[in-house]
């Protein structure tokens, strides 16, 4: 019989207690906090009719910028309008007078609410708001400024569009079992939707219009359970939705897929796989991090040496999902549009190599973003430090 590591016993002894203390509030949150919000909090909401009318392809956008709009909030509505799409903004926040009057002349609909529920609880603000409208749109995109949205050779609008599916997203995760960062040498690339987690991320969805004429898509919103927790938000919003479009049989897919992943890197000459590996981007996972720095160090034109490469990749993406942990390979290699901004208040090394990887964007939105990355770095990450592992 295998023996279990002693910290492996540890870990899972704090992760019980922890779960243990909160029951009490996840069973309130459970059963309370969409009752209470639907019939109280949410009298704090304020819904304001834009220039625009809902219809066609509309965007919910859902903001949270506490200092104001930046200019990257402006480069993602311009990318709205610049493909024919309406959007629907959402805050969390209240707004000033000068970005509600803004906002409105581009929008069908300006929504200021109470943070409750993160992006899903504004999402399903927007949707329920637009209800009756539902059945007759085109589309309905579903984006947040959790990330950059910079310039590509393509858009990721026109790459939903050819996709030709009823729910389409920028990325998936949890489609391969996360296994024990010291076995990554072991790791096979078998990526399938038929994981129990597997979703897509919520940064960007689109759903087309047999999914807005089911009567239970709307149900689904009307039912959802709000938190204010972000694991849980995250297993009932991202993989619910997921699994509710995989469970109702509506065909799905993500426009940057990696289920051939290991075999696309593959085809990388050894420098080329060298600095993919060398500019991971790994924000909370330090003993992946503490691997990929070894890794590295090898020789990259030995066959070992190349094969960790590409192992320590793959154990990556399985691990901190291709959103989070591949933006130097998919700018340069995919063509992709998003970058995602909490790696930069997360972890130094993770901050310093986005910050890097930034630095070469090109074009107004790209020096927008990284100009908002170095701010970022100054106040969210200014106290980063190394990882220090919690066992």
């Amino acid at each position: 019989m295998k023996k279990i590591p002693l910290w492996k016993v540890k870990r899972e002894l704090k992760r019980a207690g922890r779960q243990l203390a909160g029951l009490p509030g996840v069973i309130w949150e459970y059963l309370f906090l969409r009752p209470l919000y639907d019939r109280k909090i949410s009298r704090q909401k304020v819904v304001h009719q834009g220039a625009k009318p809902i219809a066609g392809e509309v965007a919910v956008y859902l903001v949270y910028a506490p200092d104001g709009l930046l200019a990257s909030h402006h480069d993602m509505l311009a990318q709205i309008a610049k493909h024919g799409i309406t959007p629907v903004v959402v805050s969390n926040l209240p707004l000033s007078e000068t970005d509600r009057a803004t906002l409105l002349d581009q929008s069908a609909l300006v929504i200021e609410r109470p943070n409750v529920g993160y992006d899903f609880g504004g999402y399903r603000d927007a949707v329920l708001q637009m209800a009756s409208q539902l059945p007759t749109l085109e589309r309905l995109y579903i984006l947040n400024d959790s990330t950059w949205m910079i310039e590509a050779p393509r858009s990721w609008f026109d790459d939903v569009r050819a996709a030709g599916c009823d729910f389409v997203g920028a990325t998936s995760n949890y489609g391969i079992r996360r296994d024990d960062v010291e076995r990554f040498r072991d790791l096979v690339w078998e990526y399938t939707i038929d994981h129990p987690n597997y979703h897509y991320a919520s940064y960007a969805l689109a759903m087309g219009p047999r999914i807005l004429r089911d009567p239970a898509f709307l149900r689904y919103w009307r039912r959802f359970r709000l938190s204010n927790h972000k694991k849980r938000t995250v297993r009932r919003g991202e993989i619910g939705l997921t699994q509710w479009v995989i469970s109702h049989g509506y065909n799905h897919t993500a426009t940057c897929n990696v289920f051939d992943l290991d075999h696309e890197i593959k085809k990388l000459d050894n420098t080329a796989l060298d600095e993919v590996a060398r500019n991971l981007v790994i924000p909370e996972d330090p003993k992946l991090e503490r691997k990929r720095n070894e890794v590295v160090q090898s020789d990259r034109d030995t066959d070992r040496g190349r094969e960790d490469r590409i192992q320590i990749i793959l154990m990556t993406v399985a691990r901190q999902a291709m959103g989070y942990s591949m933006p130097f390979y998919t700018l340069r290699y995919r063509g992709f549009q998003f970058l995602k901004k909490s790696p930069l208040s997360l972890s130094r090394e993770s901050s310093d190599t986005m910050l890097k990887i930034m630095s070469a964007l090109e074009g107004p939105m790209g020096r927008h973003a990284a100009s908002e990355a170095h701010r970022l770095r100054e106040t969210k990450g200014q106290h980063l430090g190394q990882f220090h592992d919690d066992v």
